[in-house]
């Protein structure tokens, strides 16, 4: 069947099942009622040249058929279709009828061709004149291929037509089960090699390309262990088996296989499989189970209940031979539960699209299934007499198209679905990653803080030993040495007495002060550089008048991005009290400046610059041994800057951290 041809066919069929709705029928025209086949160079399916008769009687003969020729009906569908059929116990034969004729003057041999293979019997006869020319023996699905009269999956019976000669050619058809569809062949013999080798490489190609996809998709499951993989390759299995039961594959090359079954019940097997197993997997594919709709997850467990029953249904008939009644009752529930998944797998699409739980898969496979289903719906719709008989439901080369399509589509939305998933996994992941780097960065900044905490304790320790706790052991010192003397002698003089206790409370004073600084410092954890200014301005006021005639000025300039940390205001603020002190103690100045510049990149430069004596190279050369310059020198280091003082028109002491 060329392109067009089929082409054709499937429009008429489309068409059909839209004129359907509107109630009109759609009717076979044949053009003329005698096959001419003078010419014949290629299969013509017998569309419009066949009549029928049943045989109620089960009992006649060729010879009482050729005598009741105005019993014989048109059959008005393209190809002939007698519905279902289910008791195998009261069944009746069909003949068949068409006429031939030779116009040439060579004689033609010719096959009749009966494209499917699940017949009980077919019997070919050839009438000349009345007279049969041509009695074959009766074949079936039973009848092993080598003992056939052509080696076909399909029924051949070969005849001669001589020239200038007519005839009429019946076939005696019996099927006791399922679906009675005839399609009817006539080929010249000559072309039946080309068009064999033609048809084996199609179903070659189509069902090479289902079990590399089935085998694939066990692979996936294998390596990914996703059961929707292993659903997916039950699909594929369906698919594989249904074409090759119906294509007759079975038949020809595990001829013993199909007895595995009773009767001809594998030719319902691979069917049964094809739409449970959809079922199967659209409840993963678009799962409603942890949704508002999980009802429809157990509507279709129930269904499936179903589908087993009609299994064991199939199996039991081994044991059992069913009464006709009950084995009439059994087909009709079959054929109930034989479609029974579509409207479960229609109503998942529906959810799924409807309530927007999985839009994009839903349409993946509405896609994909659609024509494969529109197919075989429409084959239903022929068998019950709702539309007529086309070669797009009865020839499955149109379905294995449909099934190569779903394969395709259904494919790529599982490739898609895979991506969807890898992407949610790996934004997950990234996620993960991101929540982990955060309680990284947290723990990091918790840590910082003990260690900022613990090094704040440990300067402030320091400095309330080596400055308050130096003042106090002093100020204890003193005291004692008071107390032992009373105790030697009595009081003379108070001069000396008031002279020490005034440097004690000095000494105390200047504690108190340094108490308070750090007390300061501790409770305000940042200052900008600008506050630390005016402290250093504050304390100036406060602490060096009492010495009296040294004029102290603080600058600032610039401002800084970040606030002073209260460690950073500590240290900084005892650099400059020490310089302050020494500058007082040793140099001899009027005047001091205390300049604090913010940087550009964020440093901080320090400088405390008096015009008093200076520092002889002695004395900068013995600044290891002066405690208070190297209490300086350290400050700075533990801020992560450098510490220098030089002696210029006075003494600079200079802090960059």
């Amino acid at each position: 069947m060329n392109f067009i041809t089929a082409s054709t066919n499937l429009v008429r069929f489309l068409l059909a099942v839209a004129l359907l709705w509107g109630n009109v029928g759609l009717e076979y025209a044949r053009s003329q009622s005698v096959v001419d086949v003078s010419t014949l160079t290629e299969p013509l399916p017998l569309q419009g040249y066949l009549s029928y008769l049943r045989d109620s009687t089960h009992q006649l003969r060729i010879e009482q058929i050729i005598n009741r020729k105005p019993a014989f009906e048109p059959i008005r569908s393209p190809v002939a279709n007698f519905g279902y059929t289910a008791n195998r116990q009261q069944v009746n034969p069909i003949w068949l009828r068409f006429e031939l004729e030779n116009t040439s003057k060579q004689a033609r041999q010719l096959y009749a061709q009966i494209n499917f293979w699940c017949f009980d019997s077919l019997r070919f006869y050839l009438v000349v004149r009345d007279s049969v020319r041509v009695s074959t023996a009766s074949v079936g699905w039973q009848t092993p291929v080598e003992r056939r009269f052509v080696h076909s999956r399909h029924f051949l019976f070969p005849f001669t037509l001589q020239p200038h000669q007519q005839a009429t050619a019946y076939i005696r058809v019996l099927k006791s089960r399922g679906t009675q569809i005839v399609p009817v062949t006539v080929l010249p013999q000559t072309a039946f090699i080309g068009i064999t080798q033609a048809e084996y490489l199609f179903w070659g190609g189509t069902l090479f390309g289902l079990t590399f996809v089935t085998v694939m998709s066990f692979f996936f499951f294998l390596t990914t262990n996703d059961r929707i993989y292993f659903k997916y390759t039950l699909c594929l299995i369906g698919l594989t088996g249904f074409f090759t039961i119906n294509e007759g594959f079975l038949n020809q090359f595990a001829f013993p296989v199909q007895h595995w079954f009773p009767g001809q019940n594998i030719y319902f097997l691979f069917p049964l499989l094809l739409f449970y197993s959809q079922l199967i997997f659209i409840r993963t594919f678009l799962s409603l189970r942890k949704t508002h709709a999980y009802r429809w997850h157990h509507v279709g467990t129930g269904v499936l209940i179903c589908g087993i029953i009609c299994l064991f249904f199939l199996v039991i008939e081994r044991l059992v031979t069913l009464p006709a009644g009950l084995e009439g009752l059994f087909m009709r529930f079959f054929t109930v539960c034989y479609w029974l998944p579509m409207p479960v797998i229609g109503a998942y699409i529906f959810i799924s699209v409807v309530r927007r739980y999985h839009v994009r898969e839903a349409w993946f496979y509405l896609i994909a299934v659609t024509p494969f289903y529109v197919l075989n719906f429409g084959q239903v719709m022929a068998n019950f007499g709702l539309i007529q008989t086309h070669p797009a439901v009865a020839y499955y080369a149109y379905l294995a198209l449909a099934a190569l399509f779903e394969v395709l589509v259904l494919t790529l939305g599982l490739a898609y679905r895979y991506k969807t998933l890898r992407d949610e996994s790996e934004a997950a992941a990234h996620e993960n990653i991101r929540q982990q780097h955060l309680t990284y960065q947290a723990e990091v900044r918790t840590l910082a803080v003990e260690n900022t905490l613990l090094l704040e304790k440990e300067r402030i320790g320091r400095d309330l030993h080596d400055n308050v706790g130096a003042h106090l052991s002093f100020v204890i010192t003193s005291l004692g040495s008071i107390v032992r003397k009373a105790d030697r002698q009595p009081v003379v003089s108070t001069r000396e007495w008031i002279e020490t206790l005034r440097q004690l409370i000095d000494t105390t004073r200047e504690a108190v002060t340094m108490l308070r600084d750090t007390i300061w410092a501790v409770h305000h954890d940042e200052l900008s550089l600008v506050e630390f200014g005016d402290r250093l301005r504050h304390y100036v006021d406060r602490s060096i008048p009492e010495v009296g005639g040294l004029l102290v000025t603080v600058e600032v300039q610039g401002e800084l991005t970040e606030r002073l940390s209260s460690g950073q205001v500590l240290n900084l603020f005892r650099i400059v009290q020490e310089a302050l002190n020494n500058v007082v103690k040793h140099a001899g100045a009027s005047k001091v400046r205390v300049v604090l510049t913010a940087q550009s990149d964020n440093r901080i430069h320090l400088q405390i610059i008096d015009n008093g004596r200076g520092l002889t190279y002695r004395t900068i050369d013995a600044l290891d041994q002066h405690y208070g310059l190297r209490n300086m020198q350290r400050r700075a280091e533990e801020l992560g800057g450098q510490f220098r003082i030089y002696s210029k028109e006075g003494t600079t002491v200079e802090v960059e951290v």
